[in-house]
């Protein structure tokens, strides 16, 4: 690896993350080639049409597009790729990018934390966007094995997982919780958005603090399932792991399957060109952050030690990225 690759490969993550934020990878959900008029012929908006020109001219650089003589463009080899693994650009330049740059210079006596420099909304929208990318399809084909009625998820994000699973099966109700208000705040949008009120609700709170609220001990009574998808290891670093997990069996006492998903620390011991996504990224933002990680084998016996009977392993598509199905 060169400092050429390192230097391009930065300037190129954030050229994708722009293409997923501003809704041009989406426009290749349906079709293989897209006019190029119908992005940079916005009369009614000429600062999108700007925008959308120079990004597309620098995609083309970039390799990403292919332009044809009827000025039609289709994704490369390379952008379908980074399409697919968009999410993960999304979790780092949007969610962990302030912190990434800053966290050198954070002064504490001025109200900064690390916490302060993270964009919860945008690690909540590119853990989605890699879930149903990489994920999903496993995910509810384990959910479709049980009989789920009233389902909690503990690190909701923007609720994305909780729509799908209630648009997927009838008669489902969900219960969302999770610490950043920006992801709450998106979440309600899309709860209302997918017409979902009546069935699913969100609550911007610690999880460890929701646990212990009275005032959602009657909601929690009734969830038979219980999902935490790349999260559990905040909560491992809050309390002890062990006492983390007995006290989600004691607050869902009706709850007969929990399904925990999370990224473990991966083997490599350095960088090199076979490295894959994601696993350096995720490592180094919970290194500087001072969040330990674990390995897949300490959360084992972390399950067994709290009274859990393990009895799936499914890898979801991603480096060092596992779920659990709990009994």
């Amino acid at each position: 690896m060169q400092a050429s690759s390192i230097f391009n490969g930065y300037i190129g993550s954030h050229l994708c993350y722009h293409l997923g934020k501003s809704g041009i990878f989406d426009l290749f959900n349906d079709a293989e080639k897209i006019d190029i008029k119908t992005l940079t012929d916005n009369k009614n908006n000429e600062q999108k049409s700007s925008l959308f020109k120079s990004l597309i001219d620098y995609s083309l650089k970039f390799g990403l597009f292919e332009q044809d003589q009827h000025e039609k463009l289709s994704l490369t080899t390379l952008g379908k790729d980074l399409k697919k693994n968009v999410g993960f650009f999304t979790w780092a330049v949007g969610g962990y990018g302030d912190f990434i740059k800053n966290f050198t210079s954070i002064n504490p006596d001025n109200g900064e934390s690390f916490y302060s420099m993270v964009d919860g909304g945008d690690v909540a929208l590119g853990s989605r966007q890699a879930n149903r990318a990489f994920m999903w399809d496993t995910v509810v084909a384990e959910f479709d094995q049980q009989d789920i009625k009233n389902i909690v998820d503990l690190g909701s994000g923007n609720a994305g997982a909780l729509i799908n699973v209630c648009n997927v099966f009838d008669g489902v109700n969900g219960i969302g919780i999770d610490i950043s208000s920006k992801a709450i705040v998106e979440a309600n949008d899309n709860i209302l958005n997918n017409d979902m009120q009546q069935r699913i609700t969100v609550h911007n709170q610690n999880v460890l603090d929701a646990i212990d609220d009275p005032a959602l001990g009657e909601k929690f009574d009734q969830v038979d399932t219980v999902m935490s998808f790349m999260m559990m290891h905040d909560l491992f670093n809050a309390q002890d792991p062990v006492k983390v997990l007995r006290k989600l069996r004691t607050t869902f006492p009706n709850a007969n399957t929990f399904f925990i998903a999370d990224t473990f620390l991966s083997d490599e011991q350095q960088l090199d060109a076979d490295t894959p996504i994601f696993s350096y990224g995720f490592e180094y933002v919970h290194h500087f952050m001072n969040i330990k990680l674990f390995n897949k084998e300490d959360y084992e016996l972390y399950f067994i030690e709290a009274g859990f009977e393990i009895t799936k392993v499914k890898y979801l598509n991603v480096p060092n990225t596992y779920l659990y199905v709990l009994k």
